[in-house]
Order: structure tokens, then sequence, then C-alpha cells
């Protein structure tokens, strides 16, 4: 287990112009608004819109902010963690939707999965191990 975690920890993550590049695109959406596709409503109100953005996009700004070819793994998941915690007090629609928005900041860095860790943080465990 602790080798795990050691490997985690030490494995720097693809940050260059490119990935710059796209996490500034996503940055520059409004974010929480309807999206019939994913079945998301929109925020209840312009105020609860904003403050859900404004998590979303200081994890990009936290993520811009490292050094290219700097970003350890285990980094990338804690300041993903840290707006998973601001979420956990919005409704579960905005939980909900942050989520995917990670999951595109995700897919940006070629990450395929969470390894259980949104569904820890979206339903307090992973359904997928029991």
């Amino acid at each position: 287990m602790i080798s795990v975690f050691y490997k985690e920890e030490s494995r720097l993550l693809p940050n260059g112009i490119d990935i710059k590049e796209a996490l500034v695109n996503l940055k520059s959406q409004k974010k929480f608004v309807e999206n019939l596709s994913e079945l998301y409503p929109g925020a209840p109100d312009e105020q609860t819109r904003v403050e859900a953005e404004s998590i979303i996009n200081n994890v990009i700004d936290e993520l811009l902010a490292s050094k290219d070819n700097r970003l350890s793994e285990q980094e990338f998941w804690n300041v993903l963690k840290f707006a998973a915690i601001k979420l956990e007090s919005m409704d579960s629609e905005e939980m909900d939707q942050g989520l995917y928005y990670m999951e595109k900041i995700m897919d940006i860095y070629g990450i395929e999965s969470s390894a259980g860790k949104l569904n820890e943080w979206r339903y307090g465990l992973d359904p997928s191990s029991h």
C-alpha cells in the first residue's frame, strides 16, 4: 500500500503549454448553467452559480500556477479534493456538476480514472469497491 501511494505522489503529470491552453479555455466558459446532456438544470440562482463557478475556476488557477512539468499527481488530487470539500456545502446538483468539471480537467491531463476518489468525495465511499 505504501508503495502505491509513493508511486502516485512521485508521478509528475504533463503540464505543458497545450494543457495550460485547454485549462484557460475551460476557465473562460460560463459554468453551472443548464446542461441537458448532463441532466443538469443549472444553478438555482446567479449567486450560487457564481460561487460554484468560482470554486472550479480556483482549481484551474491553481493548476495553471504550477510550473511546467512540475505538478505531481498527488498535488493534482489535493487541489481537486479541496474544491470537492467546498462543493459539499452546496446542493447535490452543484456537487455533481462540479465533479463533471473535475472529470473535464482529468481529461485535459489524460487521467482516465480517479481510482474512486470522485465517488468517495460525492458519496463518502467508493460504491464500486463494495
